[in-house]
């Protein structure tokens, strides 16, 4: 096996076992000032309709297979994601959120826009950063990543309805872009050094409910992705991919 290759494999390795989302997991209504409301839950990223995971894990793989497979699911591997979430009322119809999903940390805030009796819409911006660097002992004994980062920010509008605080149904639309980088250093043919790079836009639909009792509460979300990713190794051509995920996701909250 080429150095090259070593190296595409390091870095799809780097996140293969530590998946991560971004569901929106919240009722359309957001709190009200001085709430606060803690979500603790996971999510599965599930790859459809594709067979580009597949393609580099043959034997017989190409380079540009491996790289195209790591440039698709280096920043959003397929797989189970741990999922915390704070969400707090900040007043005029707003609320704050941060939340740490898998690797990845998320901040965030929605402000309601249309408030109707059961119906509310509201929208919102994120921002979403991971650091990540270590030897890949066991996984890749021979290369270590020296640096990596994902960083980028996602927009959604989210519609529901909520019936007497008792349950809530809403229909989300997200949208966002993630930039990544890593060095990848060849331990056992130094001094050589890889740089690879890669970018992200991905759409997604989401459809939740969540049921509530007092301070308690649970919801459950399905989301449709979609995802176009292009990037590889510096200096060599670039590769492309287009992914489809489904993400279920569920999480209980406790409000204070």
């Amino acid at each position: 096996m080429t150095w090259r290759r070593r190296a595409a494999l390091a870095a799809f390795g780097l996140t293969a076992g530590c998946a991560t989302a971004s569901p929106i997991l919240a009722p359309a209504r957001v709190l009200r000032p001085e709430k606060v409301e803690l979500d603790l839950g996971s999510a599965l990223v599930a790859p459809v309709g594709t067979a580009t995971l597949e393609d580099a894990r043959r034997p017989g793989a190409t380079n540009e297979q491996i790289v195209r497979s790591a440039v698709a699911y280096a920043m959003a591997p397929p797989g189970v994601v741990p999922y915390f979430n704070a969400r707090a009322g900040i007043g005029h119809r707003a609320e704050g959120s941060v939340g740490l999903i898998g690797r990845t940390v998320r901040i965030g805030a929605r402000r309601e826009f249309i408030h109707d009796g059961d119906f509310t819409l509201s929208a919102g911006l994120a921002g979403r950063f991971a650091f990540i660097a270590g030897a890949l002992d066991g996984l890749m004994p021979d290369f270590a990543v020296q640096r990596s980062s994902v960083y980028g920010g996602e927009a959604s509008v989210v519609a529901g309805i909520t019936r007497r605080d008792v349950y809530d149904v809403w229909f989300g639309l997200r949208a966002g872009y993630q930039h990544s980088d890593a060095t990848v250093q060849a331990l056992a043919i130094q001094p050589l050094s890889f740089e690879l790079e890669a970018h992200r836009v991905e759409a997604a639909a989401a459809l939740g409910l969540r049921v509530g009792f007092g301070r308690l509460s649970a919801a459950i979300e399905l989301d449709l992705r979609m995802a176009w990713s292009v990037g590889g190794r510096s200096g060599a051509d670039s590769v492309d991919a287009l992914t489809w995920a489904l993400v279920p996701a569920g999480a209980i909250s406790w409000r204070l």
